[in-house]
């Protein structure tokens, strides 16, 4: 069996694939894919894998804690996503690092599964916006609480990622960038959930409705419904031309800054993110997803 573990990361998916992959839960079903409904499971898995830690967990174990989630019997692959797995939104950075306990979650995640293939998928977000958006956000306590004193310079993607590697080596990582979601996001879904690339999912059109007018939003749900894409590149090339010609200009452009922040320090952060993104694509275990 496959457990596939969604961990956003925050700000960067607000259960839009969850979502998806629910509204698809008969035909995903059909292929051997359970997805389980998020309350069903968040707190649970969180406390368990705190709980169970330093404690033996075996196949029996592992089905035990399944029945209680699925109902079908034939399922080969079963979906989790919840972005508070890894920590609260006031705890996404600590000590200079982000998700400092994120390696500490994947080995107790995995623990629980003992017997099946864990994977784990998440998207990572430029510092120049994630940090803005994530004191922005309530949950995050504000400026002082969000950063706790942390220098945004040297904030690492790939520094959090090669703790999960060291923790969980046996788990395999796909990642992508948030700003490529609008090119992949049938890719992800499909990446996430395991199904056949002949399918496709109902709603997926959803993602891109806070994205543009109604009338675009509509005119692009047309498009796909009456001219299929071949393969994942010809739809690309096809959102590409749409969000360029549909867009909102103020959906797209994100201009916050923090306190102290103007365009070339944002500027700065934005370069060290992309050389971030070429040394996490050259991890061992690590896929990144890229348009």
């Amino acid at each position: 069996m496959e457990i596939a573990f969604h961990l956003g990361v925050h700000l960067t998916d607000q259960d839009q694939l969850i979502r998806c992959l629910m509204r698809n839960r008969a035909v995903l079903g059909q292929q051997g894919i359970a997805v389980p409904g998020a309350s069903s499971y968040r707190a649970q898995l969180r406390q368990l894998g705190q709980e169970m830690e330093g404690r033996p967990t075996d196949a029996t174990t592992q089905e035990a804690l399944l029945d209680g989630l699925i109902e079908a019997d034939d399922v080969q692959r079963v979906v989790f996503s919840s972005e508070g797995l890894l920590a609260q939104h006031r705890w996404a950075i600590n000590n200079n690092r982000f998700y400092p306990r994120a390696a500490d979650r994947v080995r107790q995640l995995a623990h629980l599964f003992p017997a099946a293939d864990v994977r784990v998928y998440l998207a990572i977000r430029d510092p120049a916006s994630f940090l803005p958006a994530l004191v922005a956000d309530k949950r995050s306590g504000g400026l002082d609480q969000a950063l706790k004193g942390s220098d945004p310079m040297g904030l690492r993607w790939s520094e959090m990622i090669a703790r999960i590697r060291a923790e969980a080596p046996h788990v395999p990582l796909t990642i992508w960038r948030d700003e490529d979601t609008a090119l992949l996001w049938p890719e992800i879904l499909r990446t996430v959930s395991g199904h056949s690339p002949d399918i496709e999912l109902t709603g997926w059109f959803a993602w891109y409705w806070d994205l543009m007018s109604p009338q675009s939003h509509e005119a692009l749900r047309r498009w796909f419904q009456t001219n299929p894409s071949p393969d994942d590149l010809h739809r690309r090339k096809v959102l590409s031309a749409m969000l360029d010609k549909f867009a909102l200009p103020e959906k797209i452009d994100t201009d916050a800054a923090l306190p102290g922040w103007d365009e070339a320090y944002t500027d700065v952060l934005s370069e060290l993110y992309d050389q971030d993104v070429d040394l996490i694509a050259a991890m061992e275990g690590v896929t990144l997803l890229e348009p």
